[in-house]
């Protein structure tokens, strides 16, 4: 038995925010690979999110993500491909960033975040979305920098 689906099942209110049908519901996202940018601050493992968290940032975050015709899902994969920094905080999460300050040069500009929380299923090492959401770099900037994509 699999631990989580790599896509979304045909039954699914991911993409509504209605309450999701299975509260457990996995779907693997992304995986921090060996010997990639990401692997210099971050052990190896997947990336999942569970259904239930994606209804979350649907539901916290409808007008954002209909303004920008995306679901929920999308808007995670997105940050997920396109993150250029890695922060840590003092409980063990990370915050995969997408966008950066040097390209806008303000302090309190905000920037596209996932939160990721380190789990284990089994043997195996997961990062679980927690949340998505956009984040002022003041804030951001007060944890610690983990890694960097070349030529971010």
């Amino acid at each position: 038995m699999a631990l989580f689906r790599n896509i979304l099942s045909k039954r699914t209110n991911a993409f509504d925010g209605a309450k999701a049908h299975n509260d457990f519901s996995y779907i693997k996202i992304g995986r921090v690979e060996y010997n990639s940018w990401m692997n210099v601050g971050v052990p190896v493992g997947d990336i999942i999110v569970s259904e239930r968290e994606l209804v979350h940032i649907y539901a916290d975050h409808k007008r954002e993500l209909d303004s920008l015709a995306i679901d929920a899902f999308t808007y995670v994969s997105a940050i997920i491909n396109e993150c250029v920094e890695i922060r840590s905080d003092n409980r063990g999460g990370y915050y995969f960033t997408c966008g950066s300050l040097r390209e806008d040069g303000s302090k309190t500009a905000d920037s596209a975040v996932v939160e990721l929380e380190e789990l284990w299923f089994e043997d195996k090492r997961v990062y679980v979305i927690k949340t998505a959401r956009p984040m002022k770099w003041d804030r951001l900037i007060k944890y610690e920098l983990l890694c960097v994509k070349p030529r971010a």
